[in-house]
C-alpha cells in the first residue's frame, strides 16, 4: 500500500525547480558545444555556394572572351570578364545558376539588423562604371577593399596588375566566430581570381601585396 502511495505522489515545487535547473544547465552545455559545429556546417554550405558562383563567373568569362589577369599587366574589369554590376552580379549570372538561394550565406543571420529581404549578402570587390556613377567616383577610382580605410582610391586596372589574385566576391558573415583587431585582419571566404577558386583569406594579405614595391 505504501508503495502505491509513493508512486502516485507528485513532484514538489523544489523538486520541479531542481529538474528545470538541471535541464537548463544541460541545454546550455549542449548549445556551447554545438554552436561551433553548426557554424562549421554553415561554412560548408557557404563554400559550396561560392564554388557554384565561381563556376558561373568562369562560364561568363568564357562567353565574353575574358582573359586571366597577370602580374604587371593592367586590364579593365570587362577584359578580365567580370559582369558590369553594382551589387552581387545576380542578373548577369542568372543563366548559369538555377537557385537564387545560392546568393545567401547561412551565417548571414548572425549579422545584427541584417535585412531579410536582401537578395544577396555576398559582397562585390571590383570597380565598374556603375559603381563609379553610383558613388560619384572618377572612373575608375574605387575604394576597393584591399585599400580599406587607410588606402587611397585606386584604379581597378592598376590593382589587378599588382594583385592578380584579387578576391572579387566575398562573404564576411562568419567573422563573429573569429576575433579580429582591425578590418585588414577580417576573416572571409571569397572567390579569387584568376581561376575563380574559393578560399579562406584575410584582407591583410592583399594590403601587403598592394603595397609591395614589386
Amino acid at each position: 500500500m505504501i508503495l502505491i502511495q509513493d508512486i502516485k505522489r507528485g513532484l514538489t515545487l523544489i523538486e520541479l525547480v531542481i529538474v528545470c535547473a538541471i535541464i537548463a544547465v544541460l541545454v546550455g552545455i549542449v548549445w556551447v558545444v554545438m554552436a561551433p559545429a553548426r557554424e562549421k556546417a554553415r561554412q560548408a554550405v557557404c563554400i559550396s555556394n561560392l564554388t557554384q558562383i565561381g563556376h558561373a563567373f568562369r562560364m561568363y568569362r568564357d562567353d565574353w572572351d575574358g582573359v586571366e589577369p597577370e602580374k604587371g599587366k593592367q586590364l579593365e574589369y570587362w577584359e578580365v570578364g567580370l559582369p558590369p554590376t553594382v551589387g552581387a552580379p545576380i542578373k548577369e549570372l542568372k543563366p548559369y545558376l538555377g537557385n537564387k538561394d545560392i546568393w545567401l550565406c547561412p551565417s548571414r543571420f548572425l549579422i545584427p539588423n541584417y535585412p531579410t529581404t536582401s537578395p544577396s549578402n555576398y559582397l562585390i570587390n571590383y570597380c565598374t562604371h556603375q559603381i563609379c556613377a553610383l558613388f560619384g567616383y572618377q572612373y575608375d577610382l574605387c575604394e576597393l577593399r584591399p585599400g580599406t580605410t587607410k588606402g587611397p582610391l585606386v584604379s581597378f586596372k592598376w590593382l589587378i596588375s599588382k594583385v592578380p589574385d584579387l578576391p572579387i566576391l566575398y562573404c564576411e558573415s562568419h567573422k563573429y566566430f573569429y576575433p579580429q583587431d582591425w578590418l585588414e585582419n577580417l576573416f572571409c571566404f571569397g572567390i579569387i581570381l584568376p581561376d575563380f577558386s574559393v578560399r579562406k583569406f584575410q584582407w591583410v594579405e592583399y594590403v601587403i601585396k598592394r603595397d609591395s614595391p614589386n
